[in-house]
């Protein structure tokens, strides 16, 4: 088991269980007097739950609980565990922790819930030259994306369609590259703020399990990533 990259073993501790839970689901919606249907809407997805107990070691109680204290400051902000039995990695947000004491001195329990999701590695989508393809969304969470647009000649007005709104580059010369980044919420060329360069209303993100793309013109080389997220 592993947190933000560190080994748990560098705290004398390892995983003694793991259990994940599903969000609470509860669509949303509305029955207008009189309607013989309900009227739906949108529903936000909350976040999963993680129980982890951890079992720690150490010469003494003293050592036990320097031991814990430093790997819990791990948890103090949203975290990303790697966690034995299971694929991918779990960002995550500290709800709880509590300790139990075991009747030989030098051993712990720690007892940690977090809240956060399943992610996988970041995928690479790369479409050159075409106006129009489909992504079929990897995951079960809307996820938000990085695009990258290439002018191979300078574009004007170049329009990415298919996302909850449009994204126009409004100008970009030849060579250059714009990056949309929804992850971060900024917009930047060569590292430096782009945001005027660009017309949108929302970051993009992988929302559907299909999304069809258009693009206005064949002059850019555009790229997306975005990492898989799970319920």
């Amino acid at each position: 088991m592993k947190v933000n990259g560190i080994d748990a073993r560098k705290y004398n501790a390892k995983q003694l269980t793991a259990e994940v839970l599903p969000p609470s689901l509860a669509v949303d919606y509305e029955i207008v007097t009189g309607a013989i249907l309900p009227t739906e809407f949108e529903t936000d997805m909350e976040l999963g739950k993680l129980k982890l107990c951890m079992y720690f070691r150490g010469k003494d109680r003293n050592s036990l609980i320097r031991k814990m204290s430093a790997f819990l400051e791990n948890f103090t902000k949203s975290s990303v565990l790697e966690v034995d039995g299971y694929k991918g990695k779990f960002k995550a947000y500290t709800a709880s922790s509590d300790y139990s004491k075991m009747k030989v001195k030098t051993r712990y329990k720690l007892n940690i819930v977090l809240e956060g999701y399943f992610f996988d590695d970041e995928l690479n989508l790369e479409y050159d030259g075409i106006t129009q393809t489909t992504i079929d969304r990897q995951g079960t969470r809307k996820a938000p994306a990085i695009i990258e647009v290439y002018a191979k000649k300078a574009l004007k007005n170049y329009k990415i369609s298919g996302f909850e709104d449009d994204i126009i580059v409004e100008q970009l010369a030849a060579g250059q590259t714009i990056i949309i980044d929804g992850e971060e919420g900024r917009i930047t060329n060569n590292g430096a703020d782009a945001f005027g360069n660009v017309d949108l209303w929302k970051f993009p993100a992988i929302a559907q399990q299909q999304t069809a793309l258009k693009f206005s013109n064949a002059d850019a080389v555009v790229r997306i990533r975005y990492k898989p997220m799970w319920i």
